[in-house]
């Protein structure tokens, strides 16, 4: 597992994410990563990666999502987030799985990504 930072919302101490140390990356930045491990922004540098962790770790969690489900992308938004899994439900309307809650264990940009 990557070596990771976890970081906190200093106002009220909320868990907003991790950094980590971006792969291949020889200037030594580090990416953001959500609650849930998915990248947020590009690699920056450390104080960089925790201010946006802070100013949208957790607004991200309420965004809109698309989700590969089958061969199709379906509109979705996120009904629980941990280290391990997500579980989504899909909104689009007339489509024949609409509410319908898939469970994905660690979902990268290939599965999972924001709308």
């Amino acid at each position: 597992m990557i070596e990771h930072r976890t970081v906190y919302r200093a106002e009220d101490g909320e868990h907003v994410g991790y950094v980590a140390p971006a792969r291949d990356d020889a200037a030594a930045r580090w990416q953001a990563l959500t609650v849930f491990g998915y990248p947020l922004g590009g690699p920056a540098a450390f104080d960089d990666s925790v201010a946006l962790l802070e100013a949208e770790g957790l607004a991200v969690l309420a965004d809109r999502w698309s989700v590969k489900h089958g061969d199709d992308w379906f509109t979705c938004r996120l009904v629980e987030t941990s280290p391990d899994e997500v579980v989504v439900q899909i909104d689009d309307f007339g489509a024949e799985d609409f509410g319908r809650h898939l469970r994905l264990e660690r979902p990268g940009p290939e599965v999972l990504k924001r709308a």
